[in-house]
Parts: structure tokens; C-alpha cells; sequence
């Protein structure tokens, strides 16, 4: 598959507050009252403990804004902070993680990827959608638009927070204009009913090598793995 992204800057102000404390002498001989002020003192904070991963030596994706965590194994690649991938559907994706990066023809391609990001409606309709609409986005070429199935939505339920699974198997049949990619792959996303909205998770994994076998896929047990990973941010 090939990713197309763009970068968004983000800013980030911090605001520092200190404190001016006045202390009071007396001179037993004139009574004059003196004020001192007293530089600013930091002010200690608690750092957050890591959250430990699930699955040791595994990386962990907190999404902050989706109020979502979840795991991806070591080998994948933890795209930049203000790298995103937006979805034919108009969801954002963003937290991105890439998977199997191969050239051919001088081009760049992927195994696989996830993201994470908000959406809004009911997680089975919401999850559904997105997943058509990203395995569409990342199978279909030039030529031709990708055959995508739909699995029926599986409820879940995360500490808590209620939930649909939906998987979308995409395939390109005829013969394509790109001998690099792959012409199957499955996409599944989780989608929740957070504190922040309907919050998702997808995962993108080519189902055949193509014509570049020397390329591995993700093993069926990563990508189990990695969805059932998916939960709220404590």
C-alpha cells in the first residue's frame, strides 16, 4: 500500500507561575517594617507513570485527543507527531505507525499501518464506514476501484467503554496499472464510546506480497494482537 500524508504544526504554550512571598522584620529600634521578595519557587509536579504494554517488549500508542491507548509490536515505526492520514470519509487519522516499508520502481510502499483519531455517530456505523472507506482509499488504482466486503459489526466492550469491531477485506481483480502493490488487504477498525466521542482505531495489513515477496506481511496473530489491544486511556 501507499500512504500519503500531511504534516500539521502544532503549538504548544506553557505558562509558569510563581509566587511572591513577603516576609516582615521589626527593628526593636525604629519599628521600620521591611518587605523582601523571594524569587519564584519551582513547583514540584508528579510525572505520569509509563503505561506498561500488555505484550512484553511491545510499543504503546496513547491518542490523548481520542482518549485511546493501544500496542503495535516492536518492528513497526512510530511516524512523527504531526504526521496524519486523512480517510476519504473525512476522519483524520493521526498516532501513525508503519509496518514492512519496501522500494520498488522507485517508489515507497508499506506492509501496513495504524491510526488513531475521532469520528462522531454510533460506533457501528461509524467503524463500518470508516473501514470501507480506507480499504477503498489504499487498494483501489488508476484503473480501478477495489472490491471491499464488510464483516458484519462485533460488539465489544473495553474497560467499560462499549464498542463495534468491523474488518473490510479489500481486492483488486482485474490486472493493475501498479505490479509493486498488493492486490488484497484487510482493514479492521475498533471504535469506541469514550469520554472524548467516538474514538477509532484503524489497522491497514496487505493480505498477498504481490509482486515483492521478499516483503513479509503481518501474521494474522499481530493483527488479533493489536485489535484486541485497543482500549480507553486510564
Amino acid at each position: 500500500m501507499r500512504i500519503q500524508r500531511a504534516a500539521i504544526g502544532a503549538i504548544s504554550l506553557a505558562v509558569l507561575a510563581g509566587a511572591i512571598v513577603t516576609v516582615s522584620t521589626l527593628d526593636a529600634a525604629d519599628q521600620h517594617r521591611t518587605e523582601v521578595s523571594e524569587p519564584p519557587r519551582p513547583t514540584a509536579t508528579r510525572e505520569a507513570a509509563p503505561v506498561v504494554p500488555t505484550v512484553p517488549g511491545w510499543q504503546v500508542v496513547t491518542d490523548k485527543t481520542a482518549a485511546l491507548t493501544y500496542e503495535v509490536p516492536p518492528g513497526w515505526t512510530l511516524a512523527e507527531g504531526t504526521e496524519t492520514l486523512e480517510s476519504s470519509s473525512g476522519v483524520e487519522l493521526g498516532h501513525l505507525a508503519d509496518f514492512g516499508p519496501y522500494l520498488c520502481q522507485g517508489a515507497e510502499y508499506g506492509r501496513a499501518f495504524s491510526g488513531s483519531g475521532l469520528t462522531h455517530g454510533d460506533p457501528a456505523d461509524a467503524a463500518a464506514e470508516l473501514a470501507a472507506a480506507v480499504a477503498a482509499d489504499q487498494y483501489s488504482d488508476g484503473s480501478q476501484t477495489a472490491q471491499v466486503t464488510l464483516s458484519a459489526p462485533m460488539p465489544i466492550t473495553r474497560t467499560g467503554a462499549r464498542g463495534t469491531i468491523v474488518r473490510a477485506d479489500a481486492e483488486v481483480t482485474a490486472e493493475s496499472a501498479d505490479h509493486c502493490a498488493s492486490t488484497k488487504g484487510t482493514i479492521v477498525v475498533v471504535a469506541l464510546s469514550t469520554a472524548a466521542g467516538t474514538s477509532v482505531v484503524v489497522l491497514a495489513a496487505d493480505a498477498d506480497t504481490g509482486s515483492t515477496p521478499s516483503a513479509p506481511l503481518v501474521s494474522p496473530d499481530e493483527v488479533r494482537t493489536i485489535t484486541d489491544s485497543v482500549r480507553p486511556s486510564g
